[in-house]
């Protein structure tokens, strides 16, 4: 059996300023389908290493000396040469601010590394090849929406405390935050629907997330918390490590499961038992991402008379999850980000007034 060629190989350049922790990640996604081409120690060094290696992904770490991770990001992209980016650190939740900026400026995924314990080695090498696997061959700088750039903070209205009759649920992953950000800020604030969002993203992160998608929208945003009612012009953020599900008294329940197709939260749970009590008053909406989570939920909603969206091809960083919903005929509308909102309104509008 012939190996690899180098050619076929994805090159992967790590930039990160600890030789211990450079040489770990090295060895650690060295394989016959991925090489290290380079380690670089900062920004600086990492920018010129690009030019010279012209690598497929980044793995970037956020505190460097010289030139930061999230300065990085913003020199690529103010030079034209924006490369898939995975930021892979050890920041905790209190540094969950610098994370979410630098996803929102161009980088696609987040990889906590809070560790190198042997017993989490599988762990977290399992989930470097697929995430570097599925972003290789991506367009980064469809997650660069200029929109998100001009968004204000906005006056918000007193919250709604009538219960929900129609959820819109949301499925997103790999190159999702900036746009789960687009949808919700352009949502109006007197929507005749809860919404219940599912981002993939590690524990911790997740309350930054709903606190910083509150401040650019018009509805409430907050993360779940247990026994919350689903309400009107509300948005409840699944909280990273628990799966969301809907009660059948339209109240959220936090559930420590098992990890459904490798995730959790999962879409898939949110959506099915959001399905079983809201019925045909159900939307499903799957994002950019990648692997299957939301395919079969999606399903679910139709197969209970839902409408369901999905994110286009064209506009996805990755498109897995939406694909794989395609691929069970779960999707009824293919629609970029930007329409994605305005087909959410018109279905509840259709919805509340049937």
């Amino acid at each position: 059996m012939l190996a690899t060629s180098v050619s076929s190989q994805i090159k992967v350049l790590i930039i990160n300023d600890s030789n211990y922790m450079g040489t770990y990640l090295k060895d650690l996604i060295s394989s016959e389908s991925i090489l290290v081409c380079d380690i670089a120690r900062d920004g600086i060094e990492g920018l010129r290493k690009i030019a010279l290696q012209k690598p497929d992904v980044i793995l970037l770490d956020l505190e460097m000396p010289r030139m930061d991770g999230l300065t990085f990001i913003e020199e690529m992209v103010k030079r034209g040469t924006l490369i898939p980016t995975i930021l892979v650190s050890s920041f905790s939740q209190d540094g969950a601010k610098i994370v979410l900026d630098a996803l929102e400026n161009g980088a696609i995924d987040f990889v906590p590394l809070s560790t190198t314990n042997p017993e989490e080695t599988n762990q977290l090498k399992e989930t470097l090849v697929e995430k570097i696997t599925a972003v290789a061959k991506c367009d980064p700088y469809k997650m660069v929406l200029e929109k998100i750039q001009s968004l204000k903070p906005k006056r918000k209205e007193v919250a709604s405390s009538k219960a929900a009759t129609v959820v819109v649920t949301i499925a997103s992953s790999t190159g999702g935050p900036s746009v789960v950000q687009t949808i919700l800020a352009a949502l109006p604030a007197n929507i005749r629907a809860g919404i219940l969002v599912v981002q993939h993203m590690p524990k911790g992160f997740t309350k930054k997330f709903a606190e910083r998608l509150d401040d650019m929208s018009e509805i409430i945003v907050k993360e779940a918390e247990e026994g919350d009612l689903i309400t009107e012009g509300t948005a409840i953020i699944a909280p990273g490590d628990l799966h969301m599900e809907v009660d059948p008294h339209l109240k959220v329940k936090l559930v420590s499961g098992p990890k459904r197709f490798g995730v959790r939260p999962a879409a898939n749970v949110t959506m099915v038992s959001a399905a079983e009590s809201f019925g045909s008053n159900t939307i499903g909406v799957t994002l950019t991402g990648m692997g299957h989570d939301g395919a079969f939920g999606m399903k679910t909603i139709k197969r209970r008379g839902g409408k369901t969206f999905a994110q286009d091809e064209n506009s996805s960083v990755v498109f897995g999850m939406a694909k794989a919903a395609c691929d069970l005929n779960a999707v009824d509308v293919l629609l970029p980000p930007e329409k994605i909102a305005h087909a959410i309104v018109e279905e509840v509008e259709k919805l509340v007034t049937k």
